[in-house]
C-alpha cells in the first residue's frame, strides 16, 4: 500500500506541523463537520465553536488514531459528541423549537412566503422529528449516514473509515434510513 493510500488525508503530516497538510484537512472536512454540528440544532456560532474544538482535539489527540484512513469516522464521532454536549447545555426544558439565526432567517422568511402556513408548520415539524430521530439512531447508523450525507466520500472511503466491507454499506444504509423513518414516524 502506498503512503498516499495509507494516509489519504495527510493526517500524519498535519500532526507533524505541516501547514499545507492542515490546510488540506480543514478544507476537506470543515463544511461536513459544520453540517454534522448543525444537525444537532446548534446556532451558527455554536456549530463553528464545535468545529474549532474538534480541530483542537485532533491536534492534541490525533496521534491516537491508529489508521489515518479512519479519520472521517473519528471526525464524525468527535463532532457528534461535541455537538451533543453543546446542545444539552443549551437546551431548555420544553424547548423543542429549532433555533434560527440571522442568516437562516432570510431562508425561513422565503419559505414562509412560498409555502402556506400549514405547509410551513408541517415542514418544521418534520425537521424537528428527523433531528430527534437521528439522535435516537445507534452510533454506527449516525456515523454511516453522516459520512454519506453530502456524497463527498466514496463507498470505499466510508467502508475503510468504519472498518466494514463495501458490500455492507448499501444494506446498512437502507436499514438505518428505515429506522430513521420509523423513529420520525415518516411514511416511506
Amino acid at each position: 500500500m502506498s503512503h498516499e493510500e495509507a494516509d489519504p488525508w495527510r493526517l500524519r503530516a498535519a500532526l507533524s506541523d505541516d501547514l499545507e497538510a492542515w490546510t488540506f484537512l480543514v478544507d476537506e472536512f470543515s463544511t461536513t463537520m459544520w453540517h454534522w454540528a448543525r444537525s444537532y440544532r446548534l446556532s451558527r456560532e455554536d456549530a463553528e465553536d464545535v468545529c474549532q474544538t474538534v480541530w483542537y482535539q485532533l491536534r492534541d489527540k490525533g496521534h491516537t488514531i491508529d489508521d489515518p484512513r479512519k479519520l472521517p469516522g473519528w471526525l464524525a464521532t468527535t463532532t457528534r459528541r461535541a455537538a451533543l454536549a453543546v446542545a444539552r447545555r443549551r437546551q431548555r426544558p420544553g424547548d423543542a423549537a429549532l433555533s434560527i439565526d440571522a442568516n437562516d432567517g432570510a431562508i425561513a422568511e422565503q419559505l414562509v412566503t412560498e409555502q402556506s402556513a400549514d405547509e410551513h408548520l408541517a415542514a418544521n415539524d418534520l425537521r424537528v422529528r428527523l433531528v430527534d430521530a437521528f439522535a435516537k439512531l445507534s452510533e454506527k447508523c449516525r456515523e454511516l449516514l453522516a459520512l454519506l450525507w453530502e456524497g463527498r466520500f466514496t463507498y470505499e472511503e466510508v467502508a475503510e473509515s468504519l472498518g466494514v466491507t463495501i458490500g455492507s454499506i448499501g444494506p446498512n444504509r437502507q436499514r438505518c434510513l428505515t429506522k430513521l423513518r420509523s423513529f420520525a414516524q415518516v411514511d416511506a
